[in-house]
């Protein structure tokens, strides 16, 4: 009886605490071993009793013994869980709570599986190993081209390039450190210039208030006045109404003139070869 007992409490069943047994069916129990520990909330209530298959199949029935002190229902799920990374596997079953409906020795519970930390750890890493598989594949295409493309040829102009690039920056720097000495050497000169500009301006300024102040709107209205006058007298004179646009423009009126003064010395001419023959004097007061 000794011996019965000490067997039994090595496997983690009492011979004084009443218990159940119950079952529970999974498609794999990841390294489960008899004797682990049943849990409720942390709280050792039972060990696995067996491991088997279902007749068959290849599902897994796992014989759970557990104490008589909680009355949970039959449709309780028993999950296998790790307990830490050394630690093992052990079940934790979360119990369900309904009135009237208590298992019994024989129940077949539901099953689950609680990712380990590896499997979590594994499912992190997984999409990461992808993303870095992909990312090595592209550079290593990069490279791939960049040798294809870089050869020597490519490189002694990009170097070339790089030396011009080069000088042209300790030229741009040169010019740069030449233009901060000249203005620092000319600054009193600068100054000076732009006193005088600022002196000019205000003298301009002076010279339009005094313009204003001699009545220069006045002159330049009357100017305008002026030369509109102007105009206008221009526009007779271009216009065919006028008698001198007529004189100017017109042909006729020309040669009319031109032909009445050429018979006026053509008269006088005559009058002065030939004076009897317009005027007759006589003393005795007869024509």
């Amino acid at each position: 009886m000794l011996f019965i007992f000490g067997f039994n409490y090595l496997k983690g069943t009492s011979l004084i605490d009443k218990q159940k047994t119950i079952y529970s069916v999974y498609d794999e129990v990841d390294g489960l071993l008899v004797g682990a520990n049943v849990m409720i909330n942390g709280l050792s209530i039972g060990n696995v009793t067996g491991l088997d298959f279902l007749p068959n199949s290849t599902k897994i029935v796992v014989t759970l013994k557990v104490k008589d002190i909680i009355n949970f229902s039959s449709n309780s799920t028993a999950t296998i869980y790790e307990t830490g990374v050394l630690g093992g596997l052990a079940i934790a079953i979360e119990p369900v709570f309904e009135k009237g409906l208590v298992v019994r020795s024989g129940d077949t519970l539901k099953s689950s599986i609680r990712p380990g930390l590896t499997e979590l750890i594994n499912r992190q890493i997984e999409p990461l190993q992808r993303k870095l598989e992909s990312t090595l594949t592209s550079v290593d295409s990069i490279f791939t081209g960049a040798s294809y493309v870089l050869n020597k040829e490519t490189q002694n102009d990009i170097k070339e390039s790089l030396s011009i690039l080069t000088s042209a920056i300790k030229a741009i720097d040169n010019s740069s450190k030449i233009i901060e000495k000249t203005l620092t050497e000319k600054n009193s000169q600068i100054n000076n210039s732009i006193d005088n500009i600022e002196s000019i301006s205000n003298n301009l300024a002076n010279v339009s208030n005094d313009l204003n102040d001699f009545g220069l709107t006045n002159v330049l209205s009357d100017l305008e006045m002026s030369i509109n006058g102007i105009n206008s007298i221009v526009n007779n004179l271009n216009s065919d109404n006028s008698s001198l646009g007529n004189l100017i423009s017109n042909d006729d009126v020309y040669d009319n003139l031109n032909s009445s003064i050429e018979n006026l010395n053509l008269l006088i001419r005559d009058i002065k070869t030939n004076p009897k023959k317009y005027i007759h004097f006589s003393i005795f007061g007869r024509k």
